[in-house]
């Protein structure tokens, strides 16, 4: 499953490896280790919809989180943070052109 806050697979890790680590060092100083935010503490800072109920719409707080960003550096820092900004009040799932129209 891909990752909610950040591009790849929850499965695949990306290690920095150790000699990366240390150019980055000697180039712009040391870095700082921060965690990433907790999915379950983001989901508590989506607010209420404000649409109206509709078949074709989710509501669904996780389905909005993943759709607030895209995949931008910008955005994957906002997402690692935990600091989304806005949300979207549904995501649409059209079943067809028909729907779209």
């Amino acid at each position: 499953m891909k990752r909610w806050n950040g591009w790849g697979e929850e499965s695949t890790q990306y290690p920095l490896p150790a000699t990366a680590a240390a150019y980055l060092a000697d180039q712009v100083g040391p870095g700082l280790a921060l965690e990433d935010a907790d999915l379950s503490g983001v989901l508590d800072r989506v607010p209420g919809s404000r649409l109206p109920e509709h078949p074709l719409v989710t509501q669904a707080a996780i389905q909005r989180l993943r759709h607030a960003r895209g995949q931008s550096l910008p955005d994957w820092v906002a997402l690692r943070s935990g600091r989304i900004g806005t949300f979207p009040d549904g995501v649409a799932y059209p079943a067809g052109e028909e729907d779209i129209r």
